[in-house]
This record gives structure tokens, C-alpha cells and sequence, in this order.
């Protein structure tokens, strides 16, 4: 299995344990995943709502939109961070 291979599947594990552990915060793994990931400041999660998030379609990736000061800035996201902030905002 290649490293994207391992790091989904750890994501989608953690995400079927929110599920069935309420006190599981997915917050914090969505953040540190855009943070790496996206390069986007940790405390951007705290601005968005699930009107930023825009879902994959076929080939292409989804993306994230969000202010940056005075612009709109639209971000491709990682398969990772895609499954956690859909995961996220359904929580």
C-alpha cells in the first residue's frame, strides 16, 4: 500500500470512530490536516462554514474557499482533508 493509501484509510478509521464515539472531536485532525496539508492557518477551521466546502466531482478535487483579509481564496483539497472536513461539517 502507498503512503496515500495508508493515510486515507487512517483517516477514514478515525472518522467511523467519531462515529460510533460521540466524544471523539474531529476538529483537531481537520485542522492539523489542513494546516499540512492545504497550508492554510490553524485557526482558518474556526471561520468556515459548510458553505466554503465545495465536493469533489469525478476527477476533480474539492475545494475550500475562505477570506484571507480583503480576498477570497480557493484552496484544492487532499483527499484526507476532503473525507475529515465532510466528516466535520456532518458532526
Amino acid at each position: 500500500m502507498d503512503e496515500l493509501s495508508d493515510s486515507t484509510t487512517a483517516v477514514r478509521r478515525l472518522i467511523d470512530a467519531s462515529l460510533d464515539d460521540p466524544t471523539i472531536n474531529l476538529s483537531v485532525p481537520t485542522m492539523l490536516s489542513l494546516a499540512g496539508r492545504e497550508g492554510l492557518r490553524l485557526d482558518t477551521l474556526a471561520e468556515l462554514n459548510r458553505g466554503d466546502y465545495h465536493p469533489g466531482v469525478g476527477q476533480a478535487p474539492g475545494s475550500l474557499t475562505y477570506r484571507r483579509g480583503d480576498e477570497v481564496v480557493a484552496v484544492p483539497l487532499s483527499p484526507e482533508s476532503e473525507l475529515l472536513l465532510l466528516a466535520y461539517f456532518e458532526s
